[in-house]
């Protein structure tokens, strides 16, 4: 990277560390916070006051967040949140070292990386059941950087990391929630009130029509227990009301899987897709991991933390300095492009994981055009930015159309050209339909301040703070690559989409049908769990189901990894009568024709069998394929388990 960019970068860090925190719109006494879409972000405190409690309005606007590191450093011992706060931004309370207690209300949803980071005398905390999402590091995690230390193999000094978890820390919570996730995930103790099985408001182990009775009559003004009140609240925003009717409608019309619900969001999928799988990555200097092989040890980048972790089998091409496009005389390095190095992969890949684009940046590459959708020539400029990413696209594309593939799209350089760069990049990989993180996007990685851009980013001899370029493996382990299996996960769980053969069936009442499921374009056989909305109507056991009464049921199934189909099954009354498509047919030898049950309205029936009278005329089999042998005439009976029947006259000449 170019020296003068890093410079730049040192004094920006050094002035960021004089204000830690977001820029304000509004001071009010000891608050300090801004106001986006009509709401306040509290970005800083200024008061003595060591047990403070956090206004719900400043300046007229209610307080809904605590924005990224708002309490940096803080000398308070206690805090209190009111309800209308949903969020805890990024290192929120990083370095609170007197904090021994925080009072959270319901209401609160998500916890960000590393909001509590470095609070050595906080011991314990009550997580509210609105609480779905708890970023990595958020408790019980101390983790502190030295600088300038000597690497004696590598000639060159870095930063060393002392990383450690409290486990005796105290999770107080629901069973069931995000509460007490987080504690099993982290190694933490979890003290448990009462289970929580959001969308059972009835508390009868199921999710049916039953428990929408029951939340509609409690919308209307009837009354429900505390612990009803609680499981109804599938949008974690501290109430049970209309927006939580409309979830629970979805999810039993098989629309939405309990993992879609917001209060369940934080159950992860219980195998993962990438387990065992081949791993190609190329890219830049954090593709590669630049920064991380301290001590004489090893790459840490993204792909080596995901290839470790699933056991992936993993080719790293990733080269430092190299750019997407073919440009002659790189100053930054004089390797091949990422580009080149793509268009020469030979063999299988599942996965192929490619990020790029800063270099280009820095070396002001020309960027080129995207063009337009209808472009899939494959012929493009390479020797800028754009028409190398596209010429990328259109490889995989044609060559690895059936691997999984994800660009990411690295955090903020500082550059100004950044925007414009990623801006038409984003462009490319949505005309070629490659998915994409956007780490910028979907995070608050960059530091707000030089100690917390220490922890995360490399610093050596050239650089004594932090570059804000290339992440350290701990952040390449807890940010990058915690997000990019998240969104490759995502990906292989929309490729093999769980699909019902049927979305819709009609049955009669005592009749049983065997339902099928594919998986992409796969017959799937794995684990399910099957329910029905109304099981008086309609019972399911291992994807029978058995039709009891006239009426209409939902039947859905949904697996291990969250993944769910859904049929709507209408039970009709048994024919007293029916009709076949045809009711007679000419044919010549060899030719087929299929029949068809037609039923009055309002009737239904799936258990009827065909028969012939002449099979040495024509033959029909048990999907109703009638097809002729020799001159001569048939009749082709359908008859119900009933015994009432319908017929079809089959003449061949």
């Amino acid at each position: 990277m170019k020296q003068i960019a890093s410079v730049f970068l040192a004094l920006l860090l050094i002035f960021c560390a004089v204000t830690p925190g977001f820029a304000a719109d509004a001071d009010i006494g000891d608050w300090q916070y801004t106001v986006e879409n009509g709401e306040a972000i509290i970005t800083a405190y200024h008061g003595a006051e060591t047990s403070p409690v956090v206004p719900s309005a400043l300046g007229g606007h209610e307080v809904v967040a605590i924005g990224t590191a708002a309490f940096y450093r803080s000398k308070i011992e206690s805090v209190t949140l009111p309800s209308t706060v949903r969020s805890i931004g990024w290192w929120a309370f990083y370095g609170a070292s007197k904090l021994t207690e925080v009072r959270l209300a319901e209401g609160l949803q998500s916890i960000s990386f590393g909001a509590f980071l470095n609070c050595p005398k906080l011991h314990s905390v009550s997580l509210p059941p609105t609480v779905h999402a708890v970023g990595e590091d958020a408790f019980a995690v101390s983790c502190e950087t030295e600088m300038n230390i000597e690497d004696e193999e590598n000639e060159r000094t870095v930063s060393r990391q002392t990383y450690s978890v409290d486990n005796g820390f105290v999770i107080t919570g629901y069973y069931g929630t995000a509460a007490e996730y987080y504690a099993q995930e982290h190694g933490l103790t979890f003290k448990g009130e009462d289970i929580l099985t959001f969308g059972d408001v009835n508390l009868d182990d199921t999710i049916d029509n039953k428990d929408i009775v029951l939340l509609e009559n409690y919308i209307y003004g009837g009354t429900i227990s505390h612990l009803s009140r609680l499981n109804a609240d599938l949008n974690s925003d501290g109430k049970a009301d209309d927006a939580d009717l409309r979830l629970l409608r979805s999810y039993i019309a098989g629309e939405i899987s309990l993992r879609d619900l917001p209060a369940n969001s934080f159950k992860p999928v219980e195998q993962s897709y990438l387990s065992g799988k081949t791993l190609y990555s190329d890219g830049d200097s954090v593709a590669k991991g630049t920064g991380t092989d301290t001590f004489g040890s090893g790459f840490r980048s993204y792909a080596h933390w995901l290839a470790e972790k699933y056991e992936m089998r993993l080719t790293s091409k990733a080269i430092g300095g190299t750019t997407l496009a073919k440009v002659k005389n790189n100053p930054l390095s004089s390797e091949s492009s990422i580009l080149e190095r793509v268009l020469s992969m030979k063999g299988h890949y599942d996965v192929i994981l490619l990020d790029g684009g800063f270099n280009d940046i820095f070396i002001k590459a020309k960027l080129g055009t995207v063009t337009p959708d209808t472009d899939k020539s494959g012929k493009y400029d390479t020797a800028t930015t754009i028409g190398a990413l596209e010429t990328i696209c259109y490889f995989l594309t044609k060559n690895y159309n059936d691997a999984v593939k994800l660009f990411v799209l690295c955090h903020d350089c500082g550059e100004d050209a950044q925007t414009l760069y990623f801006d038409n990049m984003r462009r490319v990989l949505d005309k070629w339909e490659i998915p994409y993180v956007d780490i910028s996007e979907e995070t608050d990685f960059r530091a707000v301040n030089k100690e917390i851009n220490n922890q995360y980013f490399f610093a050596n001899d050239s650089q004594p703070v932090g570059d804000q370029i290339h992440p350290l493996a701990y952040a390449q382990e807890k940010v990058y690559g915690a997000l990019i299996e998240r969104k490759l996960n995502a990906v292989f769980a929309e490729k093999n989409r769980l699909a019902a053969e049927n979305e819709t069936l009609a049955v009669a009442p005592g009749e049983s049908v065997r339902l099928s499921l594919q998986e992409g374009e796969q017959p799937y056989d794995g684990a399910a769990d099957w329910t029905s909305s109304q099981e008086e109507t309609v019972s399911v056991s291992d994807g029978v189901l058995t039709a009891n009464a006239i009426g209409e049921a939902m039947v859905r199934a949904e697996t291990p990894d969250g993944q769910i189909a859904a049929v709507r099954v209408d039970v009709k009354r048994y024919p007293l009568c029916f009709y076949l498509n045809y009711t007679g047919a000419v044919l010549v030898c060899n030719q087929q024709f299929s029949l068809v049950p037609v039923f009055l309205e309002g009737t239904a029936a799936r258990d009827f069998s065909y028969q012939t009278s002449d099979a040495a005329v024509a033959q029909v089999s048990d999907d109703g394929t009638v097809t002729a042998q020799s001159g001569g005439s048939a009749v082709i009976t359908c008859k119900l388990s009933n015994g009432v029947k319908t017929a079809c006259l089959v003449h061949v000449k």
